[in-house]
């Protein structure tokens, strides 16, 4: 596992505030846009200023639970900077592991966490055939660092190489 110290982070939003069966419960959709520097990677570092290519934006989305008391407390609503709104810093931190989340239903049956996906291929990623599942918190721990796990090259699309020669390079 490797952790992750080259990201500069944005503010958290509440992206949307959703009910529960519970009216004195609610879950909020948080959002963070994580900013990596293209030399963070080798393709971002290379195509660097390409459209589409290594924009260096990491996209974080979290779901938490709060009571209605503290919705009322901290004004929280759709929008607001979460930090600002409950007056203490935080960030979303993703955590990678071997471990799936697994839940029981409202209506008794079993849920579990899908693993990490390819997504230009939809195949499920792994590392030495274990599948990874990748996790993401609310943390008010800002030295706290996000944990990636490298998945196995199989199963992953590649480029083919691309060879090219020049015969003559005269005016």
């Amino acid at each position: 596992m490797e952790t992750n110290t080259n990201t500069t982070a944005a503010p958290v939003m509440v992206e949307q505030i959703l009910s529960t069966r519970n009216p004195e419960i609610f879950q909020l959709m948080l959002r963070q846009e994580v900013e990596k520097p293209a030399a963070a990677n080798p393709l971002g570092f290379f195509l660097e200023g390409y459209p589409g290519v290594g924009d260096g934006i990491e996209r974080r989305v979290s779901y938490q639970s709060v009571s209605k008391h503290v919705m009322e407390k901290y004004n929280i609503t759709e929008g607001v900077d979460f930090s600002i709104a409950i007056g203490k810093s935080c960030k979303l931190l993703v955590t990678e592991t071997f471990e799936q989340r697994t839940w029981t239903n409202s209506d008794g049956t079993k849920g579990a966490q899908n693993p990490k996906v390819n997504p230009s291929t939809a195949e499920s990623l792994t590392q030495g055939g274990k599948p990874i599942y990748r996790n993401c918190t609310v943390t008010f721990d800002l030295a706290t660092e996000d944990t990636f796990i490298a998945h196995d090259k199989a199963g992953v699309a590649q480029a083919s190489p691309f060879v090219s020669t020049v015969d003559d390079l005269t005016v």
